[in-house]
Parts: C-alpha cells; sequence; structure tokens
C-alpha cells in the first residue's frame, strides 16, 4: 500500500469519525480542526512524492500528527521506509 492510498484512508477516517470544526488553537483563537485536517491530509496525498514540495509536507505531517489519534497513524514498514526518506 502506498502514502497514497495511505493518505486517502486517513482523509476518509476524519470524514467518518466524530472530528468537528469547533476547536482552539493554542493561543484560544477559533480552529476548524476537521477542515483543516482534510486540507494537510489533502496536502499530503497530492504533494509527498514531489521534492519540491518537502517544506510545505513536512508542516503538513506536523499538523496531522498533532491532531490525530496514535491508532490511525500506523504505518507498513514500507510506509515507514518511504516516510522517512520524505522527513529527512
Amino acid at each position: 500500500m502506498s502514502l497514497t492510498s495511505y493518505f486517502q484512508k486517513l482523509i476518509e477516517k476524519v470524514e467518518a469519525s466524530d472530528i468537528g470544526n469547533l476547536g482552539k488553537d493554542k493561543d484560544g483563537f477559533f480552529k476548524p480542526t476537521r477542515t483543516v485536517l482534510i486540507r494537510q491530509l489533502n496536502l499530503l496525498k497530492d504533494l509527498h512524492d514531489k521534492p519540491r514540495a518537502k517544506p510545505m509536507v513536512l508542516d503538513a505531517w506536523r499538523e496531522v500528527v498533532k491532531e490525530l489519534p496514535a491508532e490511525w497513524l500506523i504505518m507498513t514498514d514500507e510506509q515507514k521506509k518511504e516516510m522517512a526518506q520524505i522527513l529527512k
């Protein structure tokens, strides 16, 4: 399973979950959590294999890891290797 399908499955989980848009950021300002997560996951799905987009991919991944439950982020060994290449 590739990272594209991995990110697509995460998008589907977010859409099917009870994650809402009534969140707040660290400063207490309104943050549409669900919308931001779906946007970041779509960015990851579309740009993870584009070397010039690496800074955007890193930022998106940090946001996703911060917001999603750890059990949703489990990857296969192949996906871990591919993601490690992106993150270094």
